[in-house]
């Protein structure tokens, strides 16, 4: 299989997602909104989009929420999942999870917190610092099987950028 043109084909359709929806300009209004994830990277396989929006006080956080919700109903094909606290997780703030129904089924992330933007930041220099194309198509790979396997697991993306990238366990020129 070709990975590279299916990450390619997948990140079309995430275009034409984001254009159909304005949710990146819409997100603006609340707080300051990046993309992250596997669109921002280029090593998309499954449908999901992930955005990071700092508000200014985290006591706004619910209301922001509610607001981001609202402003939802106005999108065709936008429905609601859930909101998970992700203090529960150790992290900060709180995540809004939607449904875009398109021929597939993609998740949208919103990622609700008062902290700048650095933890992605890292992430991302991490990955364009070190990734190749033979790397490029080992993760889109990995990510590809670890989509399709029967076996469903979450938040795998991360994880994998780490074991291919990852000099010390593939020697200094890697994969």
């Amino acid at each position: 299989m070709d990975y590279l043109k299916y990450s390619k084909k997948r990140r079309q359709e995430a275009i034409r997602i984001l254009y159909e929806t304005d949710l990146f300009n819409r997100l603006k209004r609340f707080g300051k909104v990046k993309q992250i994830g596997s669109y921002a990277l280029d090593l998309m396989v499954k449908p999901d989009l992930d955005f990071a929006l700092r508000i200014k006080r985290f006591s706004d956080i619910d209301k922001v929420i509610r607001q981001i919700l609202e402003m939802s109903k106005d999108i065709i094909n936008i429905s609601f999942k859930k909101v998970v606290d992700r203090r529960k997780l150790g992290l900060d703030g709180k995540s809004l999870h939607l449904y875009y129904h398109d021929k597939d089924l993609w998740g949208i992330d919103i990622f609700v917190s008062t902290k700048n933007f650095s933890e992605y930041d890292k992430i991302s220099k991490m990955v364009k610092d070190n990734i190749t194309l033979k790397k490029k198509k080992e993760i889109l790979r990995l990510k590809y099987l670890a989509y399709k396997s029967k076996k469903k697991v979450k938040n795998n993306s991360y994880p994998i950028y780490l074991s291919v990238l990852d000099k010390s366990m593939y020697g200094p020129d890697g994969i």
